[in-house]
């Protein structure tokens, strides 16, 4: 549901395999703004700077990323692959209790339709059922979609807070 949006917000997926070292970066290039060389997003994202280096190319094959030249070389997001990120722009404008509030109810009515029509996702569900409809089933993709983002938002938020207390404890 990429064009989905919830409270003015429209949330951009993360295409790459979660945990891997492209995921950790796009995450980080999402929320991350100005040049920055391989080595201080390897140590930002927690990765070895050859993997780094490496998908950093691959990004900036793709448009994900504009290489800078020069020594070291820099690497900057590339905007127009980066509208605006749903997930980034929750974790920076809503608390950690509100993001945890959301997703308590998100939780609740995905589980109400898994439960309902004993499916674990909308593409589990016998269509031929009575009281399933094509905006029943929207509605819960919407809801799956919605969830994710606000993850996202979550996981984004803890990662700040943790940076932020990491860099306090070092002064």
């Amino acid at each position: 549901m990429m064009g989905h949006t919830w409270e003015g917000v429209s949330p951009i997926e993360n295409p790459f395999v979660e945990g891997s070292t492209a995921e950790q970066l796009y995450e980080l290039l999402a929320r991350t703004d100005g040049r920055r060389t391989a080595a201080e997003l390897a140590t930002r994202a927690d990765r070895g700077r050859g993997a780094v280096r490496e998908t950093l190319e691959s990004f900036a094959a793709l448009g994900i990323v504009t290489e800078r030249t020069g020594s070291p070389p820099t690497y900057e997001r590339n905007d127009a692959h980066f509208p605006r990120d749903g997930a980034a722009v929750l974790a920076r404008e809503r608390s950690l209790e509100d993001l945890e509030a959301r997703m308590d109810a998100l939780v609740d009515r995905v589980w109400t339709y898994q439960r309902r029509y004993d499916a674990e996702t909308p593409m589990g569900v016998d269509c031929s059922a009575v009281d399933v409809t094509p905006a029943v089933l929207s509605d819960w993709e919407a809801a799956r979609a919605e969830l994710r983002c606000y993850e996202r938002a979550r996981q984004i938020r803890l990662r700040d807070v943790m940076s932020t207390v990491e860099s306090e404890e070092r002064l």
